[in-house]
């Protein structure tokens, strides 16, 4: 009789070792522990996405998962059914690098910067703010001791599959640098196409490393004094019509940013090119007028939210 499968993903504990400004509204957090060393999957990272999961300031966090952090299918709706404080909050985020340790691993996080406005909160952006050297922290991300030639990357928390395309199109705001940065140092070479990232203000632009043709364009909206999504949304309308080679239902298409924006974006883009859903990644990284990630979290005051509570 076969063993059953063991489920990809587990928890890691671990513990802030490093911290760093990389820009006004990027701070880098380095984490490390033993237990990131069963941390990791085969191949290239690309967008692999793991989840934090954060206190409730004051109180601690009820453990969560088994004998070796393990975690069986449905661990996301037993902990929904948590009562808080002890529950906490779970938010999720791109692993920008990963190197062996002398225990165990590093695991390198950035976070976004964002503001509170009337008593509206960031939790994840709160607890980054006030992280330091030794804050613990609780890592769900995968298990390589459990992923096999046959675990989907989609179970490991990688969507980025364009299924050999050669010419791309990536586009995000602030909440989607860190993904998109990853998948373009992991990009081969011979690729083509536009990445555009849209960003606060003219210092949060970075240096990127890629080996393909992608041509990178960063979108500060300050000092130009553009509302949120405007840039992004224009310089892809413009790639749409002006690219060479041009965009068909062949390029593959990675998006990632405020819900509204996603959806102007993937509107355009099947109307214009014919762009199919499985030549294309649309995520909802998160929700203007809503507190948590993706387009599900709870409403809170609109006239409170004039940034991402992601």
């Amino acid at each position: 009789m076969d063993k059953p499968a063991v489920y990809p993903l587990r928890v890691f504990g671990a513990a802030v070792v490093a911290v760093r400004e990389l820009s006004p509204h990027f701070r880098r957090i380095t984490f490390a522990g033993a237990d990131l060393a069963a941390f990791g999957v085969p191949g290239p990272r690309l967008d692999l996405r793991i989840k934090l999961l954060l206190p409730v300031p004051g109180h601690a966090l009820l453990p969560l998962g088994g004998p070796g952090g393990r975690l069986d299918e449905g661990w996301y709706q037993e902990w929904l059914r948590r009562d808080q404080p002890g529950r906490g909050v779970i938010r999720s985020y791109t692993v920008r690098a990963l190197r062996t340790a002398q225990d165990g691993a590093e695991l390198d996080v950035d976070f976004v910067h964002h503001p509170t406005h009337d008593g509206v909160r960031a939790p994840a952006s709160d607890w980054a703010r006030a992280a330091t050297a030794g804050t613990p922290i609780v890592i769900i991300g995968p298990n390589a001791d459990a992923i096999t030639a046959d675990t989907p990357p989609s179970d490991t928390g990688i969507r980025w599959d364009p299924q050999g395309a050669g010419h791309v199109l990536l586009a995000g705001d602030e909440t989607a640098v860190p993904a998109i940065s990853s998948i373009l140092e992991d990009l081969p070479p011979g690729v083509t196409g536009h990445a555009f990232l849209e960003v606060p203000d003219a210092h949060d632009v970075g240096t990127l490393t890629t080996a393909s043709s992608v041509r990178v364009t960063w979108l500060p909206r300050s000092p130009a004094d553009a509302a949120r999504g405007e840039l992004l949304l224009r310089a892809v309308n413009a790639a749409v019509e002006t690219a060479q080679p041009p965009y068909s239902p062949q390029t593959y298409a990675w998006v990632a940013a405020e819900a509204g924006t996603v959806k102007s974006l993937r509107r355009h883009l099947v109307s214009q090119i014919g762009l199919g859903p499985r030549r294309s990644e649309f995520r909802a990284y998160w929700s203007l007028g809503k507190a948590g990630s993706g387009g599900n979290g709870t409403p809170v005051d609109p006239a409170a939210v004039t940034s991402s509570t992601h």
